[in-house]
């Protein structure tokens, strides 16, 4: 009967119930021991795939202390892990991580793991803003993907180049990658990557200026993700419906969602998401002409910011955090901090000073 459940737990995890997956799941004491590992990369797996960032890698870190000895187990736990430390900013972890597993992968008959560490490796490339390196290995990716049409991976991938070509610069090249993914989601009827490609055109429209646009996005990406067990995207819908509703004054319920937003994210214990829902909140009171309030919000953000390593964030923080020094008249502190913002955004390719609308 627990072995049972245990395979209804993982068909569950694999068709996007993770709530239901977390429900079956029996208990370590129930399976047999050769099982238990099995059955904690499942919970890991569907924690992770919620959100819960820090519980699941107190369980992938559980796995990687003890099985190697079952080498599929482990890889599919280092890149689990690998996943979750590169959501929250610890790539050097997460590249640490696949090192590892990729030695593993060719030395034990794991030659199924590689495309996975591959396609890691990228997406780790991309969070650290190295988009020559991740651009042109995203394309490739794709080409694999539409030759052997796998539509879901392909969506997932055009979601991945549309992120890494707006944060560069490129934004109606990211809008036509997030309308091709969404496409491209319809087609395979992956809701989740349908949403997720709506999350990018809200995103990519307000950094155009099309603030209504961006609004109607974020408010199908709540409607689409509402009834799902995905709580990050639920919080994300929030937060970015929240930048859209601020840029066009509509500072009440601005407000009221990224009060929202706030409460998802810290019951996931994400830290560096938090830290932008802290940051629109003081840009909030910062619009609102009161940089006093605006300014220990803004200082709150770049420190969660720091520590997690999220560079587009320490950018946006000095930047809004510099006007409301200067508004205090902290005039010099203001300009180190803004020239600051400045110098480092354009060395990690970016252009978070630019954006009048974010």
């Amino acid at each position: 009967m627990s072995i049972e459940r245990l395979e209804r737990a993982r068909q569950a995890l694999e068709d996007g119930g993770l709530r239901e997956a977390l429900r079956l799941l029996p208990g370590r004491a129930r399976i047999p021991a050769a099982l238990r590992g099995e059955r904690d990369l499942v919970e890991a797996d569907a924690l992770r795939g919620q959100g819960f960032f820090g519980r699941s890698e107190e369980l992938y870190r559980r796995l990687l202390s003890f099985a190697k000895r079952d080498p599929h187990v482990w890889l599919e736990a280092a890149l689990g892990s690998a996943a979750g430390l590169r959501s929250v900013g610890d790539t050097a972890r997460a590249t640490a991580l696949l090192d590892s597993a990729e030695r593993l992968a060719r030395r034990a008959d794991g030659a199924w793991a590689l495309p996975k560490i591959r396609l890691e490796r990228v997406l780790v490339a991309r969070a650290e803003g190295r988009w020559s390196r991740c651009l042109p290995e995203l394309q490739r990716l794709l080409a694999g993907a539409l030759r052997e049409r796998d539509l879901s991976r392909a969506s997932f991938l055009l979601w991945a180049i549309g992120g890494a070509l707006r944060f560069s610069g490129d934004l109606e090249g990211s809008r036509r990658a997030f309308e091709r993914s969404r496409a491209l989601a319809r087609r395979a009827g992956d809701a989740s990557a349908e949403g997720y490609a709506v999350f990018g055109l809200g995103g990519v429209t307000r950094i155009q200026g099309d603030l209504r646009s961006s609004e109607r996005w974020y408010r199908l990406a709540m409607k689409s993700f509402a009834r799902t067990d995905d709580r990050f995207a639920q919080a994300y819908a929030h937060c970015g419906l929240a930048n859209s509703l601020r840029q066009q004054a509509k500072r009440a319920e601005a407000e009221r969602h990224y009060r929202l937003a706030r409460g998802l994210y810290s019951s996931l214990g994400d830290p560096v998401d938090l830290a932008y829902v802290d940051w629109g909140l003081g840009k909030l009171r910062l619009d609102d002409g009161r940089p006093r309030e605006a300014a220990p919000l803004l200082e709150r953000a770049l420190a969660a910011f720091s520590r997690g390593n999220e560079l587009r964030g320490e950018c946006l923080s000095e930047v809004a955090l510099s006007q409301a020094l200067h508004a205090l008249g902290r005039t010099t502190e203001a300009e180190r901090l803004f020239t600051r913002a400045v110098r480092r955004g354009r060395a990690g390719g970016l252009h978070a000073h630019l954006e009048l609308y974010t």
